[in-house]
């Protein structure tokens, strides 16, 4: 029987008449607060302010015995980016090997990755990391005004696995302004570097930032790159995360994940988990980071 995940962490309210997830189950932790250096077009540090700041090793470590006495399981830990691309995370590595070790899952967002960071995120045993996947330098310079290529970004991934890292890497379809640019390049990043999985999601234009008029990618566009990443990656499991547009235009991408063969939706619609069932699929819920897959 083929089955398929349905994850729905508790950063976020989720209920679908069959399934309620718990708030305290999993929280989306920011190490800088609501700084950010690069103000990125598409977010420009908004994202930020939805997570609970921790801006010194102490606090993230006080704030992860807190959430571990309400229950919660797992944590992603993110910040707002600097200069040269990186989250600041070496100071938080031994607070994060902390937070492992109260049994916490522990998701981390590094940005860009080195050699030396992913050592020290190794060390500390995080459970993931959730690397960005760029395949095009005008998107880089454009999008998230960096002075890279796509070669610094398969070499963060290649870092990690490198450094013996568990990598679930994302990748934005749209990133470009609601245009397809390098998203088939990253997938051949993960071709080569290899991946524990795939995470994609779809541009999701915010209010307040550059792109708040831009259209996502057409969902047929879409598809073709769902498509090519199962065919690509027949052995990576692969998730549709939980960014992208709200309404009919998630619920149609959401079934085009479903009909690639992905193994797991972040915040699925009712109509989609009732088409599942439909065709017989087993269906598990999880209350982590899609990118905790399998």
């Amino acid at each position: 029987m083929n089955s398929i995940a349905f994850y729905a962490p508790g950063a976020r309210h989720y209920d679908n008449g069959l399934f309620r997830n718990n708030a305290h189950s999993f929280a989306n932790i920011s190490i800088t607060g609501s700084e950010c250096q690069c103000r990125c077009e598409h977010c420009r540090g908004h994202l930020l302010t939805t997570m609970l700041p921790a801006p010194e090793p102490e606090q993230l470590v006080q704030l992860g015995k807190k959430l571990l006495g309400r229950g919660c399981r797992g944590v992603l830990i993110s910040g707002g980016a600097c200069r040269d691309g990186s989250v600041p995370l070496e100071p938080f590595a031994g607070a994060l090997k902390a937070m492992t070790g109260m049994g916490l899952s522990v998701v981390v967002h590094p940005g860009l990755l080195t050699e030396k960071t992913a050592r020290l995120l190794a060390g500390a045993n995080v459970t993931r990391v959730a690397l960005d996947l760029i395949g095009d330098s005008d998107t880089i310079r454009e999008v998230y005004h960096l002075p890279h290529t796509p070669a610094d970004y398969q070499n963060s991934l290649r870092a990690a696995r490198l450094a013996g890292l568990k990598a679930s890497p994302h990748i934005v379809i749209g990133l470009h302004y609601g245009n397809i640019r390098g998203e088939y390049a990253a997938l051949d990043m993960v071709a080569a570097e290899g991946a524990a999985s795939l995470v994609l999601v779809i541009l999701n234009p915010l209010t307040n930032t550059p792109m708040q008029g831009v259209l996502p990618p057409p969902p047929e566009r879409v598809a073709e790159v769902f498509q090519t990443a199962r065919c690509l990656l027949p052995q990576t499991p692969l998730a549709l995360g939980c960014a992208r547009p709200p309404g009919l235009y998630a619920r149609t991408v959401e079934r085009l994940a479903v009909e690639a063969g992905f193994d797991a939706i972040a915040y699925p619609a009712r109509e989609t988990v009732d088409y599942v069932q439909s065709l017989g699929y087993e269906v598990v819920y999880q209350e982590t980071c899609c990118g905790i897959l399998p």
